[in-house]
């Protein structure tokens, strides 16, 4: 049986996460709060030392979540370009 194959596309801002363009698309399903962020952190850890990198796949609103909650540099821009 062949692997299934991904394509990878790097947004061009952060909010393009939010938004399913198709299937076997990476989306954010839900942004968590500050206060909901501590307990899917240690599980994500948790995973991530089982499972390695692939755990980001599986926590991957957890990880946009802290992301998006940093605020930026000032005079930074999102993203280069």
């Amino acid at each position: 049986m062949a692997p299934q194959m991904y394509e990878f596309h790097l947004p061009l801002s952060p909010e393009e996460l939010l938004k399913s363009a198709g299937v076997n698309q990476y989306v954010v399903q839900e942004v968590l709060s500050i206060t909901h962020l501590p307990p899917q952190l240690r599980a994500f850890q948790a995973a991530f030392r089982a499972q390695g990198p692939l755990a980001m796949l599986e926590h991957f609103d957890t990880i946009y979540s802290i992301l998006h909650g940093i605020p930026p540099l000032p005079g930074a821009s999102s993203y280069p370009g």
